[in-house]
């Protein structure tokens, strides 16, 4: 089954004299080459975008502007996530004025977010199209394992990754946690200022360089949905829930088999 649902044959071309009609195999920038097309119908998730990534960093020129996107997502997903944690709780007139002031953060951030997406080169936009539309990309191993590291609800067995109900006004703000996470705050039992949420941002910065081996994973994986020595195809990839959930049932079955035992004793 084709991967794209924008295949299409070469186009027929009619002559403006009334001749025949005429078939055009010229190939303009950001047209599939003949390799592409044959793996978009083979249907091989992972050989397609492969084959993307490495022929967008064979021909492209243009400076990367994945970090900058990848930072602006995190925005998004702040905005949202405390705005799910501001409704959930007592609407005061003070959260009423908080919730104005994040919807116009959302909208400027959105912006931000749809500009970079149109700096992207042709292959990468089909790539990276093809990725997002599957609803559950960011359950991908390597994005659950960066929150599980990072002590988010992947860590835990609460499940908020996976069942997060967000508006679908709010899309753009769909992913793993962040420090505006409700479950999160309440987990480590302190709320993080905004003082020091810019001071732990500035941090990461200099720890973590847009070059560094960490940002070109995140990169590689948000973007592309690959990961290194992974040749799968994506759903043999994909996980339903954090690995943290059977090592919690089994925990759970492990204790009720010694509680039975006491009670035979």
């Amino acid at each position: 089954m084709p991967l794209s649902l924008f295949h299409r044959s070469s186009p027929k071309l009619t002559n403006p004299l009334g001749q025949a009609d005429i078939i055009s195999d010229e190939i303009i920038p950001g047209d599939k080459d003949k390799i592409e097309v044959e793996l978009e119908r083979n249907g091989n998730f992972n050989a397609l975008q492969r084959y993307r990534y490495v022929t967008h960093w064979k021909y492209i020129v243009r400076p990367d502007t994945a970090p900058g996107r990848l930072d602006t997502e995190e925005d998004l997903r702040e905005v949202v996530q405390e705005e799910m944690s501001i409704k959930n709780g007592t609407v005061t007139p003070e959260t009423e004025e908080r919730l104005r002031v994040l919807n116009a953060q959302y909208w400027h951030l959105s912006q931000q977010w749809w500009s970079s997406r149109s700096g992207l080169s042709h292959g990468q936009l089909r790539a990276f199209t093809l990725w997002r539309s599957q609803s559950d990309w960011y359950m991908h191993p390597s994005l659950v394992e960066c929150c599980t590291d990072r002590q988010g609800c992947c860590a835990r067995g609460c499940g908020c990754c996976t069942n997060r109900k967000v508006d679908p006004s709010r899309s753009l703000g769909i992913g793993h946690c962040t420090v505006e996470c409700a479950c999160c705050q309440k987990a480590r039992g302190f709320e993080v200022s905004p003082d020091e949420k810019k001071k732990l941002k500035a941090q990461l910065k200099i720890e973590i360089p847009e070059t560094d081996f960490y940002t070109t994973r995140m990169k590689l994986v948000s973007i592309w949905g690959l990961c290194a020595n992974d040749w799968g195809d994506k759903h043999d990839t994909m996980i339903d829930a954090p690995p943290s959930y059977g090592q919690i049932e089994k925990g759970r079955t492990g204790l009720m088999k010694r509680l039975q035992e006491k009670i035979q004793k």
